[in-house]
């Protein structure tokens, strides 16, 4: 049985089939099925626009079939992009026909009519190349003497006119219009708009020219929905108020097939579909204002309804007439409240919005890094990228001009937020999506890109860390941000199921500024860090120590451990030099002549150390042992040294079996 029903089930490509046939006949079908679909196709465009071809097919039924005026309205209903880019040649022949059409008979001066009230919303909206349409501007200018088509004709002057196009005959011309007709407001409207020269330059507000009859209104609707913007969200409608008010006539929508005289219920995948159409609202951004809203996004990947693709297309729009173009002005509290909506949304998912991913790289060009900067700097936060060169030179090269002119604050920011931005990109890469489908965050990536990926940015955070301790050495919080990087990133190369070839240890500016800290938490931190490094990390890159990055950074971290053992425990920093890295090119001759005063050996010993002394020194005659006392104040430091200590006893013991 339910292979009959598939034979009656009627879909989107059996409508375009029939239409196509129409063209052939020369007359529109009138299959019921068709019809019944033709009614609710309009609706369903509101969601899923067409795709070229089918408008191609649309444009052509228009131009060449003598359709009665309410099927040529219902068939124009139904040309809305899915995409905000219509084909010129499209609109030119629709242009064309009007032109050719409007004085013929009182029908065609109808359909011309209705063809320029959809011209008008696509010029408003720019959903095609204006340079083309242009083209016809003077043409179409003297269309304002004939009264069926003068209203939207005068629309789109309003829409297309600049600065020079204006002309004195242009004004008269109006005039004399105004004075031979009754009443004319739209052509009072366009006169004073041309008498007006400071508005040529302005926005062009939209809606001064809709026409006020149903048709005119369920046009605009359809191809402004093409680009959904914040000011169309009303405050006072909710997703919940349109769920609640659809789901009334929702099941009118449902149709039951007939076979053999039996009737079939439709399956539960249609119901579902049917009741996408009806709860979702024309506008997709309403999805942003609550969690239903946020599942509704996540889980429709339907291809006939096709809301992800909408939406994001309808979201990168809105940012981009907003923050980028300013088309639209937005009082700072709703700009803030839009991008906070997006962010909360991001936050549900755990990934980046690919429209947002579009929007970031072309804003962070003029940011300042100040504006909305909390919400900006978390927007980071959950970017993707589908190449390291995309992370370079989109994001990271324009990031660094905000970092290097900011401040200590400015440098905070950046700092934590690319520390979680590379968390997120680990924790994603370790995750297999469940949804393949969606299309809300791109394309997933091979784990080779992703590793690349990863690998790129950890060595930027880690650089720019270097430039922030060393232009504020003592500013306690942002030392603490630079070493959460370090701690997290340690971490997160430790991840399962795959580990990759990578190991991630201070540079030499981050680690000698926590070895020669006045304050004994840096110094007990730091310990704890390379505690971590040689319990957890030394054992990882045993396998992969031939990689020749890991083994820098493993010669490296052995330069740091000789330093910080013989600088705090054994009291030969400069003698030992050549086995440590800050002073191994220091010659004796340069120090006898600049550091007459200070004995490198010992200043930064234990006892001497300045972050210790002041222990020693309250505890002088009471602790025979250094070390009982540093177990006690800095129990990380006192690990770390005994771990040292028994090491090097290891390759004492190790040496002398050899020999």
């Amino acid at each position: 049985m339910s292979d009959q029903v598939e034979d009656y089930h009627y879909d989107r490509s059996m409508f375009f089939n029939e239409l196509k046939q129409s063209i052939e006949r020369n007359k529109l079908s009138t299959n019921v099925l068709f019809s019944n679909y033709l009614n609710d196709f309009k609706d369903i465009v509101q969601h899923n626009g067409l795709v070229h071809e089918e408008m191609n097919i649309v444009c052509q039924l228009l131009c060449t079939v003598n359709l009665s005026v309410q099927n040529f309205k219902r068939i124009l209903l139904t040309l809305v992009p899915e995409e905000p880019s219509i084909p010129h040649d499209i609109c030119e022949e629709l242009i064309v026909w009007a032109l050719s059409a409007y004085r013929l008979s009182a029908n065609d001066g109808t359909k011309a009519q209705c063809i320029f009230y959809w011209l008008l919303y696509v010029v408003e909206e720019k959903l095609t190349n204006m340079d083309v349409i242009d083209k016809y501007y003077k043409v179409l200018f003297h269309l304002c003497n004939y009264e069926n088509v003068n209203q939207p004709v005068a629309g789109i002057i309003y829409c297309l006119t600049k600065s020079d196009d204006v002309q004195k005959w242009m004004i008269t011309c109006c005039k004399n219009i105004i004075e031979g007709s009754k009443s004319e407001p739209h052509l009072n409207k366009l006169l004073n708009f041309f008498e007006s020269p400071n508005s040529i330059n302005n926005i062009r507000q939209k809606g001064l020219f809709d026409g006020n009859n149903t048709f005119c209104k369920e046009l605009a609707c359809g191809l402004r929905s093409v680009r959904k913007e914040l000011m169309n969200i009303h405050p006072q409608f909710t997703h919940t108020q349109q769920e609640r008010r659809s789901s009334v006539k929702l099941y009118s929508k449902i149709q039951f097939v007939d076979v053999n005289n039996k009737f079939e219920f439709p399956s539960t995948e249609e119901l579902a579909k049917s009741f996408m159409k009806e709860g979702s609202s024309n506008n997709s951004l309403i999805l942003l204002g609550n969690v239903s809203g946020w599942c509704k996004l996540l889980m429709n990947n339907d291809k006939e309804l096709n809301l992800q693709h909408r939406f994001s297309n309808n979201l990168y729009h809105s940012l981009d007439q907003i923050f980028l173009s300013n088309e639209i002005v937005v009082k700072p509290l709703k700009r803030t409240k839009f991008l906070q909506e997006i962010l909360e949304f991001q936050k549900f998912a755990h990934r980046g919005l690919t429209a947002v991913n579009m929007f970031i790289f072309q804003y962070i060009i003029s940011w300042d890094g100040m504006e909305n900067s909390r919400i900006i700097y978390e927007l980071f936060e959950y970017l993707s990228f589908t190449s390291e060169e995309e992370l370079k030179h989109r994001f990271l090269e324009k990031l660094y001009a905000i970092f290097i002119t900011g401040d200590e604050l400015i440098y905070r920011m950046v700092i934590n937020s690319l520390t979680n931005l590379l968390c997120n990109l680990y924790f994603n890469s370790k995750q297999t999506r469940t949804n393949k489908n969606c299309t809300l965050f791109g394309e997933e990536l091979r784990e080779e890109t992703e590793f690349e990926i990863v690998k790129c940015l950890t060595k930027y955070i880690s650089h720019w860390c270097s430039i922030c301790i060393y232009n504020y050495p003592q500013e306690e919080q942002l030392k603490h941000t630079v070493y959460t990087f370090f701690e997290k990133v340690s971490v997160l190369e430790n991840l399962k199921p795959s580990i990759w070839p990578i190991w991630t240890i201070m540079p030499p500016s981050v680690f000698y500024n926590g070895l020669m800290s006045v304050n004994i938490y840096w110094l007990d931190r730091l310990s704890k860090l390379m505690l971590r490094h040689i319990k957890v990390d030394t054992d990882r890159i045993e396998d992969i120590a031939d990689n020749t990055s890991i083994l820098r950074s493993l010669q490296l971290f052995d330069l740091y451990m000789a330093d910080f053992y013989n600088a705090l425990h054994a009291g030969e920093l400069f003698e030992k030099r050549e086995e440590g890295f800050i002073f191994k090119y220091l010659k004796e001759k340069e120090v006898e002549k600049d550091f007459k005063i200070v004995n490198l050996n010992i200043c930064f010993q234990m006892e001497k150390h300045i972050a210790l002394a002041p222990y020693f020194m309250n505890a002088m005659h009471t602790v025979e042992d250094p070390l009982d006392l540093i177990q006690t104040e800095a129990p990380n430091l006192h690990k770390l040294i005994l771990t040292l200590n028994e090491n090097l006893q290891n390759d004492t013991e190790n040496e002398m079996s050899i020999n």
